[in-house]
């Protein structure tokens, strides 16, 4: 009898490629640009750069990478390409006018560097035909897809630099000082940092103070002998729904309190400077990982980091995932066992 042969699917013939990143910058993206550049020079195909996300596609601001300029920011925390937000890009017929455009450029598979929101710009372009790779490039870590996210160490390390300094200050005046960093509503790097920094009390959507819960936190440390206190806040809690801006609540424990209170907005700070070792490693390793589905003909998947394995997920599925959940369970454990 005559052996049965299994057809496979021919590979998908790749000629050229283009990366983009969208939304905030994350430390690591160019790491990943210069990996799949690298990846597709190696393999004759050739690579180009979008530059400022979904909205300079929009503008057709598209050119062929050199890797040699890119390899000068292997090390740098921003994204040399440029990154830009495009509210008319959630409109489904400027997706299919971005779709043309790359259709006209030849441009065989896009990638994708961002969050939730670049996700769903990828996603809606799959719909008209284009094939995409998305990696997880966000601060936050708030990628439901991913345990992961290329950025969040880097950016937890600046927050932590510039809250051990902060401590510095206000142990010298016996003050009290609240720090806002981002997360878009997200805990992870209140909740890592403040862990990190020994704060008195870390402060999410999961567990709102009032004035007076501040108050009784400040009065606790004074009791026993504290010099400093910080208050670790993720940002766009305060000054919305009709809570008190973190400025009110800073002169109200200031008159209560009698002692210097301020706040202090880490900002864009943390999004910057020399990406860390651990985002440079997991961005070029995410990125070989793309490249790899690429060259496999698995196309239209994120990367993502799972039980710490890099792994690929369809886009559809990635992108129906419900949010992340916040670690509340940490949240608790750190407030239960902190003696102030």
């Amino acid at each position: 009898m005559a052996k049965k042969t299994t057809k496979t699917s021919p590979k998908t013939k790749i000629k050229k490629i283009a990366i983009l990143a969208s939304g905030g910058n994350s430390p690591g993206m160019n790491n990943c640009v210069i990996t799949v550049v690298k990846h597709a020079i190696a393999n004759k195909i050739t690579p180009y750069i979008i530059y400022d996300g979904y909205k300079g596609l929009l503008e057709e601001k598209i050119s062929l990478a050199n890797l040699n300029f890119l390899e000068n920011f292997n090390s740098r925390g921003n994204i040399i390409i440029g990154s830009a937000r495009s509210k008319n890009f959630y409109d489904p017929k400027v997706k299919e006018q971005a779709a043309k455009i790359l259709k006209k450029h030849k441009i065989d598979v896009l990638y994708v560097i961002g969050g939730d929101g670049s996700y769903m710009g990828a996603y809606g372009l799959s719909k008209f035909g284009i094939k995409v790779l998305c990696l997880p490039g966000t601060i936050d870590n708030d990628i439901s897809s991913t345990e992961q996210t290329i950025g969040f160490f880097t950016c937890l390390n600046q927050i932590v630099k510039a809250v051990d300094a902060i401590r510095d200050s206000f142990e010298s005046h016996n003050g009290i000082c609240i720090c806002e960093v981002m997360g878009r509503g997200y805990s992870d790097l209140a909740l890592f940092a403040g862990i990190a920094t020994e704060c008195e009390a870390i402060i999410s959507k999961d567990n709102i103070f009032t004035k007076d819960d501040f108050i009784k936190i400040i009065k606790q440390t004074e009791k026993n002998n504290k010099r400093s206190c910080i208050f670790l806040v993720t940002e766009k809690l305060y000054g919305v729904d009709g809570l008190p801006t973190l400025n009110e609540i800073s002169n109200y424990i200031q008159e209560k309190t009698g002692r210097l209170c301020r706040v202090n907005v880490i900002g864009y700070l943390q999004r910057g400077g020399d990406t860390d070792a651990w985002d440079r490693v997991n961005a070029s390793l995410m990125a070989t990982k793309a490249f790899e589905c690429m060259m496999n003909n698995k196309l239209n998947r994120v990367i993502s980091i799972i039980s710490g394995e890099i792994v690929d997920i369809d886009i559809k599925k990635a992108t129906q995932k419900p949010r992340k959940k916040s670690k509340t369970y940490l949240l608790s454990q750190y407030h239960k066992t902190s003696i102030f």
